[in-house]
């Protein structure tokens, strides 16, 4: 009944937001531009999404190298998909990273190495966003003339950096008295697993350079779409104002970011000279390929689940 519960919540939220960001939209506008969408366009942003599911993959793989587990590419593939389709596609209380871990786990992996590899995968992609958000937001908040969007990123990027910092501090002499209690034992493993990681250079450069490298796919979809939907905005325009969207959007209060995004992305698109029928039609457009690219991890959940007892899930080598 709580997850239920949950999920309602964050569906309320999603709506609530649409409708709010729909005011003084025209909303056949919307659709007009949406239905005459560049067929040339919309491939290359499908391309560029692709493109950052796969590399998402890849990190996900060294990650889990890092933590003593290597399982084929195929197998890390197959579950980072069925993830991206319970984040983006299914509007479960069962989110993508819990699919993750569980099917990692029945794999053989302990289930805390399966929890802390999600965990420091999303770790590792949020950091680059905090550094690149937190470069962005001088110039950004120069052009907000919005006193809740200003202090609301400020108060995201003081809290995620101090967030981090407990996360490479807790594991120390005063938090190991307290081991015997469940959630202290998994937070002091998680602190002890990222510090190794760091301990690591060429492994934690080469995994900050592909989540620099996901998010500049990710950047480029969206740019592409507004391309897509008859737009000229520059990159660099999108750049500034997909990333602080990117990090805020990871704040799990909606379903698969609806709702948030078209709020962000309507205030700082429209902040950068960007109208709002166009930020909103961007933000639709960008949701829905979000939504069709989970659909191959939803046909291999499906597969998964039919397969025979001990069959349906993958081995690791």
């Amino acid at each position: 009944m709580r997850k239920h519960l949950l999920t309602l919540a964050k569906l309320a939220v999603s709506a609530a937001l649409i409708a709010w960001v729909m005011n003084g939209i025209n909303f056949r506008d919307v659709i007009a531009k949406i239905t005459g969408v560049s067929t040339s366009w919309f491939a290359t942003a499908a391309l560029f999404l692709v493109g950052a599911l796969i590399l998402g993959a890849v990190r996900w793989q060294l990650v889990l190298g890092a933590l003593g587990v290597r399982p084929r590419f195929g197998v890390t593939a197959r579950l980072f998909l069925v993830g991206i389709f319970f984040n983006q596609t299914l509007p479960s209380s069962i989110g993508g990273d819990a699919t993750r871990v569980f099917y990692l786990w029945r794999t053989g992996t302990s289930a805390q190495t399966a929890l802390n590899s999600v965990l420091l995968d999303r770790i590792i992609g949020l950091t680059v966003l905090m550094v690149a958000t937190t470069i962005i937001a001088p110039s950004l908040t120069g052009h907000l003339d919005n006193p809740i969007a200003i202090n609301g990123l400020v108060l995201v990027l003081i809290a995620s950096w101090v967030a981090i910092a407990a996360l490479f501090m807790f594991d120390n002499s005063l938090t190991r008295r307290f081991r015997n209690l469940r959630l202290i034992d998994v937070a002091l493993k998680l602190s002890r697993d990222a510090v190794d990681l760091c301990r690591q250079p060429s492994l934690a450069a080469a995994t900050l350079a592909i989540s620099l490298a996901i998010h500049g796919a990710t950047v480029a979809t969206a740019w592409s779409l507004d391309h897509a939907l008859g737009g000229d905005a520059s990159l660099l325009i999108y750049i500034i104002a997909m990333t602080p969207t990117i990090l805020l959007i990871s704040i799990p209060i909606s379903i698969a970011g609806w709702g948030v995004r078209e709020q962000i992305l309507v205030v700082l698109l429209g902040a950068l000279g960007t109208s709002a029928t166009q930020a909103l039609s961007v933000s639709i457009l960008f949701g829905t390929l979000l939504l069709i690219a989970g659909i191959p991890g939803g046909i291999l959940w499906l597969s998964m689940r039919q397969s025979p007892k001990n069959e349906g899930t993958p081995e690791i080598d």
